[in-house]
């Protein structure tokens, strides 16, 4: 039997020419800002930041690379870096920000970054991603936000870490446009944030938020108001079509929030303790105020002290619950949560699978591992669905019988079956490295080592079977050791 091994590389276009920007002390330029004013920056350039602290408002319009050349803003290298003052990007496209750190201070405690359209939806920022930064320790209430975007479509926003963010909200989007919101970590914010004022088609998953929410504040609304200037035409609704998949709300005041929201799917989600209400109803919005056609299903709501679901009065046809269960760790016989009434009593959910605390759920939920244990009566109890494909980890859901929750119940093994291939992981326990061996013709897309925590530890992608014969550049790159 033919094997072959994935390493832990990368490919890359041979004829590709990279030129690189030196920012920082002892550089040719001392700030992003002044680089770019000098035309220094190009389509397919990498800008890297050296060791420093970058305290300075940075304002940068009309920065554009293009579909084969996007610009890369990255630190050198390890390099200790630290931004606070605020970077602000308007009308820009094909932007690609990476491990970089935001962190306020006392001389910049507020807002830490915003892509904007500079206020035209005929001039919205494109093309942008974000991914693996951290943004941390906003303390003025004045920045409302420490990440913003307002007027950006086609983007993702993956990776990243909010933390210790107790003023303000951690992560807007404000007339954004097909986006992926992905496998971030909110912890200890006010909020995790919002999306409103005619968003539509952004898809977040595999998020986790821990202690998210401050009273009276959500981990995440998707919805809210917004005046009318700010909406782009044809955007006649607040939210519409947000995908809420696969993600972990974890101690928060209250979960999340439908405001205003149109053709939502909140699917496959857990949520654990949260302080007062787990899911709020909203009509805010006062140019279209209704809640309509959304959906909440394969849902695991688990209630502490506090099993509650809050709103304002509701149609019928503003929310459709279904496969849900409602599992209390504290009481040993639920009957389910208590649902505001009269104003949420048309669109209560009709069919509610209430499980007491001695009900086996969770391996350890008290220490956030959320996997299944092996007689939850999520496994194999979910309704079908397209979507979500994966869950917060990344592995797919049963085709046949998906589970409830975030979480696929998955038996922990060394060797395993995707599909016809075969794989094998090895050797366990592991000492210093792990080895990927796949049968001849297996394709990995992409390979992930997750922490219990939800922390991504490494990744990285490559296609193994359509390889052209012939020399090829491989190249590594890692920031950590291993």
């Amino acid at each position: 039997m033919k094997f072959k091994f994935l390493s832990v590389c990368f490919l890359f276009n041979l004829l590709a020419i990279e030129a690189q920007v030196h920012i920082g002390p002892g550089q040719t330029y001392s700030s992003i800002q002044l680089a770019v004013n000098n035309n220094a920056v190009k389509p397919g350039d990498t800008v890297y930041l050296h060791a420093g602290n970058y305290a300075a408002y940075q304002l940068i319009s009309n920065l554009n690379g293009n579909s084969t050349n996007w610009i890369t803003i990255t630190r050198f290298h390890n390099d200790s870096i630290e931004i606070s003052g605020g970077w602000q990007f308007v009308s820009c496209t094909y932007l690609h920000f990476t491990n970089l750190n935001f962190r306020a201070n006392v001389n910049f405690p507020g807002r830490l970054f915003s892509i904007d359209n500079g206020g035209s939806c005929a001039t919205q920022s494109k093309f942008i991603r974000v991914d693996h930064c951290s943004f941390s320790n906003v303390t003025a209430s004045s920045a409302t936000v420490a990440f913003k975007f307002a007027g950006v479509d086609l983007f993702e926003v993956s990776n990243n870490t909010f933390k210790d963010i107790p003023a303000c909200e951690a992560m807007s989007f404000n007339t954004c446009h097909q986006g992926l919101i992905r496998g971030n970590r909110f912890e200890n914010c006010l909020s995790g944030g919002h999306i409103k004022g005619g968003s539509s088609d952004i898809t977040m998953m595999q998020n986790l938020f821990i202690n998210a929410s401050k009273a009276p504040w959500v981990a995440y609304e998707l919805g809210g108001d917004t005046g009318a200037a700010f909406y782009c035409p044809g955007d006649t609704f607040e939210v519409r079509d947000i995908n809420f998949f696969s993600n972990i709300i974890v101690n928060s005041y209250r979960g999340l929030a439908l405001s205003s929201a149109k053709h939502c799917k909140v699917i496959n989600n857990t949520f654990y303790n949260c302080e007062q209400a787990t899911m709020r109803f909203l009509t805010t919005s006062s140019l279209y105020p209704a809640l309509s056609d959304n959906f909440v299903e394969n849902n695991i709501f688990s209630f502490g002290s506090t099993a509650y679901f809050n709103g304002g009065v509701q149609f019928k046809t503003a929310v459709n619950f279904s496969n849900n269960i409602y599992y209390s760790i504290l009481s040993a016989v639920f009957n389910g949560p208590y649902w505001d009434t009269p104003e949420l009593d048309l669109i209560k959910d009709r069919n509610p699978k209430n499980f007491g605390a001695t009900t086996a759920m969770f391996v350890d939920g008290f220490k956030h591992d959320f996997n299944l244990i092996k007689q939850s009566p999520a496994i194999a109890s979910g309704k079908h669905q397209s979507d979500p494909v994966f869950d917060f980890f990344g592995k797919p859901f049963s085709g046949a019988a998906r589970s409830i929750g975030a979480i696929e119940y998955d038996e922990i093994t060394i060797e395993g079956k995707l599909g016809p291939t075969l794989i094998q992981i090895y050797p366990n326990p592991v000492v210093d490295r792990v080895y990927i061996k796949g049968i001849e013709g297996s394709e990995f897309v992409r390979v992930e080592i997750i922490d219990l925590q939800g922390n991504l530890a490494f990744e990285t992608s490559a296609i193994a079977t359509f390889l052209q014969q012939g020399i090829l550049l491989l190249k590594s790159k890692s920031d950590y050791l291993y």
